[in-house]
Protein backbone atom coordinates (compact mmCIF):
# COMPACT_ATOMS: atom_id res chain seq x y z
CA UNK A 1 0.00 0.00 0.00
CA UNK A 2 1.23 3.48 -0.82
CA UNK A 3 0.78 6.02 1.97
CA UNK A 4 0.14 9.71 1.44
CA UNK A 5 -0.68 12.79 3.48
CA UNK A 6 0.26 13.36 7.09
CA UNK A 7 0.18 11.14 10.17
CA UNK A 8 -1.76 12.73 13.04
CA UNK A 9 -0.38 11.75 16.45
CA UNK A 10 -3.10 11.92 19.11
CA UNK A 11 -2.66 11.71 22.88
CA UNK A 12 -5.08 9.98 25.25
CA UNK A 13 -5.26 9.04 28.90
CA UNK A 14 -6.62 5.67 27.71
CA UNK A 15 -6.14 4.53 24.12
CA UNK A 16 -8.47 1.49 24.13
CA UNK A 17 -11.80 3.38 24.14
CA UNK A 18 -10.57 5.61 21.30
CA UNK A 19 -9.54 2.60 19.18
CA UNK A 20 -12.96 1.03 19.61
CA UNK A 21 -14.84 4.28 19.02
CA UNK A 22 -12.92 5.24 15.86
CA UNK A 23 -13.36 1.74 14.42
CA UNK A 24 -17.08 1.53 15.18
CA UNK A 25 -18.05 5.14 14.39
CA UNK A 26 -15.70 6.19 11.57
CA UNK A 27 -14.74 2.77 10.19
CA UNK A 28 -11.00 3.24 10.80
CA UNK A 29 -9.01 -0.01 10.68
CA UNK A 30 -6.82 -0.95 13.62
CA UNK A 31 -3.28 -1.92 12.60
CA UNK A 32 -1.86 -2.73 16.00
CA UNK A 33 -1.52 -1.87 19.65
CA UNK A 34 1.50 -2.10 21.91
CA UNK A 35 1.38 -2.46 25.68
CA UNK A 36 3.83 -1.21 28.28
CA UNK A 37 5.14 -3.38 31.13
CA UNK A 38 1.97 -2.67 33.15
CA UNK A 39 -0.28 -4.03 30.38
CA UNK A 40 -1.62 -0.58 29.45
CA UNK A 41 -1.80 0.20 25.72
CA UNK A 42 0.97 2.73 25.25
CA UNK A 43 0.86 3.12 21.46
CA UNK A 44 -1.51 2.11 18.69
CA UNK A 45 -1.98 2.66 14.97
CA UNK A 46 -5.04 2.85 12.75
CA UNK A 47 -5.41 3.03 8.98
CA UNK A 48 -7.58 5.68 7.36
CA UNK A 49 -7.59 5.21 3.60
CA UNK A 50 -3.97 5.58 2.48
CA UNK A 51 -2.71 7.13 5.70
CA UNK A 52 -2.44 6.29 9.37
CA UNK A 53 -3.20 7.87 12.70
CA UNK A 54 -1.04 7.08 15.69
CA UNK A 55 -2.43 7.05 19.20
CA UNK A 56 -0.36 7.55 22.34
CA UNK A 57 -1.54 6.48 25.79
CA UNK A 58 0.84 8.63 27.83
CA UNK A 59 -1.85 11.20 28.64
CA UNK A 60 -3.52 14.19 27.06
CA UNK A 61 -1.33 17.17 26.30
CA UNK A 62 -2.88 20.28 27.74
CA UNK A 63 -2.84 23.40 25.62
CA UNK A 64 -3.71 26.97 26.59
CA UNK A 65 -5.97 27.14 23.52
CA UNK A 66 -9.43 25.85 24.50
CA UNK A 67 -10.47 25.06 20.90
CA UNK A 68 -10.41 21.38 19.91
CA UNK A 69 -7.72 20.20 17.54
CA UNK A 70 -9.10 19.65 14.01
CA UNK A 71 -8.03 16.66 11.92
CA UNK A 72 -8.94 16.49 8.25
CA UNK A 73 -9.51 13.16 6.53
CA UNK A 74 -9.92 12.87 2.76
CA UNK A 75 -12.76 10.47 1.88
CA UNK A 76 -14.33 9.29 -1.38
CA UNK A 77 -17.89 10.02 -0.23
CA UNK A 78 -18.63 12.61 2.46
CA UNK A 79 -22.34 11.79 2.43
CA UNK A 80 -21.67 8.08 3.04
CA UNK A 81 -19.48 9.04 6.01
CA UNK A 82 -22.31 11.23 7.32
CA UNK A 83 -24.72 8.28 7.09
CA UNK A 84 -22.23 6.03 8.88
CA UNK A 85 -21.77 8.55 11.70
CA UNK A 86 -25.53 9.06 12.09
CA UNK A 87 -26.07 5.29 12.07
CA UNK A 88 -23.61 5.04 14.96
CA UNK A 89 -25.93 7.34 16.95
CA UNK A 90 -23.80 10.47 16.76
CA UNK A 91 -25.39 13.83 16.03
CA UNK A 92 -23.69 16.25 13.67
CA UNK A 93 -24.55 18.80 11.01
CA UNK A 94 -25.05 17.53 7.46
CA UNK A 95 -22.19 17.91 4.96
CA UNK A 96 -21.87 21.24 3.15
CA UNK A 97 -20.13 22.50 0.03
CA UNK A 98 -17.65 25.18 1.06
CA UNK A 99 -16.55 28.20 -0.95
CA UNK A 100 -12.97 26.93 -0.99
CA UNK A 101 -13.86 23.91 -3.13
CA UNK A 102 -14.55 21.05 -0.75
CA UNK A 103 -17.58 19.19 0.51
CA UNK A 104 -17.06 18.69 4.22
CA UNK A 105 -18.52 17.29 7.39
CA UNK A 106 -17.26 18.22 10.85
CA UNK A 107 -17.92 16.02 13.86
CA UNK A 108 -16.58 15.98 17.40
CA UNK A 109 -15.50 12.69 18.89
CA UNK A 110 -15.92 11.57 22.49
CA UNK A 111 -12.28 12.45 23.27
CA UNK A 112 -12.11 16.19 22.55
CA UNK A 113 -10.97 16.14 18.92
CA UNK A 114 -12.83 17.66 15.96
CA UNK A 115 -12.75 15.59 12.75
CA UNK A 116 -13.37 16.97 9.27
CA UNK A 117 -14.23 14.52 6.51
CA UNK A 118 -13.58 16.21 3.18
CA UNK A 119 -13.65 15.70 -0.59
CA UNK A 120 -12.72 18.12 -3.36
CA UNK A 121 -15.72 19.29 -5.38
Amino acid sequence: MEFSGIVPYLFFDQVEPALDWYAETFGFEEIGRWQNDDGKVQNAEMRVGNTEIWLDGSGRRQDADPRPQWLGVWVDDVDAMYERICSAGLECDAPVDREFGVRMLNVADDFGYLWGFIKRI
